[in-house]
């Protein structure tokens, strides 16, 4: 009795391994193989009988784990296995699914190697490392493997796909078209075979081909609305406009949602010129329910990608905006789109309104806070940029950037002192990457010096080069202030002509470098550089025209000089207008 006992164990062990191990997992970028019988794929019988009872134990384990989806757990076992017998196949078959569940496709082939080089003659074991040579576009080796499992079983459909597949990602249309005309003859008209003639026509630029195609699948499954919008598109390529449009209203219906098929249909109209029924069908898109906001984006976010496309069409636009808003009134997607479309149309107050509405939705979206804060800055509107930038901290403090907005904020209301302590703040408190030292140290260098404490300037300027060597904001902003007060010229000028090296076309720096030389007494010299700066823009800056006015006084063009600082005294930024005066009156 014991050792019949023993015996039907042993029977239990051996029935339930061969079913575990054979079973196939599901991934889908190896779905549908089905190659042998479960136990014959395997052939697991001869490797049960000659494991020990602590294989099968271990082996069982590592099927369980991998079952309930503890796939590392699952992974040490079988290597445990592997210590034991570093010649298990099915082990390193088993590994290689596991790293495919784990999307790590170059470990996955190796133990499919390892799995291929011990039985050569499993087709699993092929087929696996077969399709991982294809996922590596290693496509001869991937060839060679899938025909050799033909040769075994060439009543394989998907392994012929397979093999098609492969000629097909390589751009080789006559070998596709010959593996394909290989599975007619075997096979028959199956809808796999057909599809992929479908693509391999379409693709080739073979139109009535492939609306041979899309029509035979079409009415094999007629009421499967991939492939009427299928037939559709096809009939839209060739012309066939009316037949087309009645194809995607069929796959429309009257209760079915299949987005393809009413941007197929409203694509048509687009690249015809129909703009009117373009709209048309993209409002009928926008404004139903059961499709999700996403794929409506996603969708307008493609269209607003063409030039000139939304200032053409703004009012329509405007309108599909307006429709999705009441379909999906809190979708933060849509609302970033909405932002980014309206900033792109010179609406930015609106964009400023629905930043608001994405952070009172979600305060903590940082996108949402940065885009609201640039706006308000760009439109100088800074006692309301305080505020935002102050609800914006609040929500993360240690998102270092807020502190910037706030700091600009604060400084242009003429609160340099509270500017400054928000910035030294920030710097203690955020999370501060490089980049964000050295623009603050810039900021409070500047800040420092408008509140006349140069001293604190020039040593935070020291700080923001200690950090940034090349900054050349920081060059040309030390070397400019040390110009004004007459100190360290030598090294105010080889800081600002670093600075012309860095942004050789920049007219501050530019004027900074000549105002150097104007006062080294090398007016000639000053004079070009004057020149370059005015061609560059500077002819809008005030500050430039008194400059140049003053170097070519000093060369004795005093015509020349007296026109120049009549227009740095007519524009309205014009910091100095007292000191021209005086100079125009002599």
């Amino acid at each position: 009795m014991r050792l019949k006992y023993k015996r039907k164990v042993k029977e239990y062990y051996m029935k339930f391994i061969r079913v575990c191990l054979c079973l196939w997992m599901f991934n889908p970028l190896f779905a549908g193989a089905q190659i042998e019988e479960h136990e014959q794929a395997l052939n697991i019988s001869n490797a049960a009988d000659s494991l020990s009872r602590t294989k099968l134990n271990l082996l069982t384990k590592a099927k369980k784990l991998s079952f309930t989806g503890k796939q590392d757990s699952a992974r040490r076992v079988y290597s445990e296995i592997l210590k034991l017998d570093s010649l298990c196949d099915v082990c390193y078959y088993e590994l290689a699914n596991l790293y495919i569940r784990n999307e790590e496709y170059g470990e996955a082939q190796k133990n499919a190697e390892r799995a291929y080089a011990l039985d050569s003659v499993n087709s699993w074991f092929t087929l696996l490392y077969a399709r991982l040579c294809f996922q590596h576009h290693q496509y001869e080796r991937a060839q060679r493997l899938f025909r050799q499992i033909l040769r075994a079983h060439g009543d394989k459909q998907e392994v012929w796909l397979n093999l098609a597949s492969s000629y097909e990602e390589q751009g080789l249309e006559v070998e596709t078209a010959g593996i394909l005309d290989s599975m007619l003859m075997r096979f028959g008209e199956t809808d796999d075979i057909v599809y992929r003639l479908f693509n391999l026509y379409a693709n080739t630029g073979n139109n009535e081909k492939a609306l041979e195609s899309a029509k035979k699948l079409s009415e094999h499954y007629p009421d499967d609305e991939r492939f009427t919008t299928m037939l559709a598109d096809t009939y839209a390529i060739t012309g066939k406009d009316s037949l087309a449009v009645e194809a995607y209203d069929r796959a429309i219906g009257e209760n079915n949602v299949f987005p393809p098929a009413y941007l197929g249909k409203a694509e048509m109209f687009r690249k015809k010129g129909k703009f009117v029924e373009y709209f048309k069908c993209v409002q009928k898109y926008t404004a139903n329910r059961q499709i999700d906001a996403k794929s409506k984006v996603d969708y307008l976010e493609l269209i607003l990608k063409i030039p000139a496309f939304a200032d053409h069409f703004q009012q329509d636009i405007d309108t599909l905006f307006a429709i999705m808003t009441s379909v999906h009134p809190t979708s933060v997607e849509l609302k970033f789109t909405q932002a980014y479309y309206f900033v792109h149309t010179r609406r930015p107050e609106i964009a400023v309104s629905l930043f608001n509405q994405i952070v009172n939705i979600d305060e903590e979206n940082k996108e949402a806070w940065t885009g609201l804060l640039a706006i308000e800055f760009n439109l100088s509107m800074y006692a309301q940029l305080e505020q935002s930038a102050r609800k914006a901290i609040a929500s993360d403090p240690k998102y270092a950037n807020f502190y910037m907005y706030l700091f600009l904020a604060l400084l242009n209301q003429n609160k340099a002192k509270l500017a400054i302590e928000t910035l030294e703040t920030g710097v203690k408190r955020a999370n501060c990457d490089s980049t964000f030292i050295s623009n603050a140290y810039t900021g409070l260098g500047d800040a420092y010096y408008n509140i006349n404490k140069p001293k604190k300037a020039f040593k935070y300027y020291e700080k923001a080069l200690a950090v940034d060597p090349d900054n050349a904001l920081v060059l040309n902003n030390y070397a400019y202030y040390l110009s004004l007060m007459k100190k360290n010229i030598d090294k105010a000028f080889e800081m600002s002509k670093k600075a012309i090296e860095i942004e050789e076309s920049n007219p501050s720096f530019l004027d900074t470098y000549a105002y150097i030389l104007y006062i080294q007494g090398k007016y000639a010299e000053a004079k070009t550089f004057f020149r370059k700066a005015i061609a560059r823009g500077g002819g809008d800056n005030a500050v430039v025209l008194d400059h140049y006015a003053d170097t070519l006084y000093k060369l004795g063009d005093k015509d020349a000089a007296e026109i120049y600082w009549s227009q740095a005294l007519s524009k309205p930024d014009c910091p100095n207008p007292d000191d021209i005066k005086k100079k125009l009156k002599k």
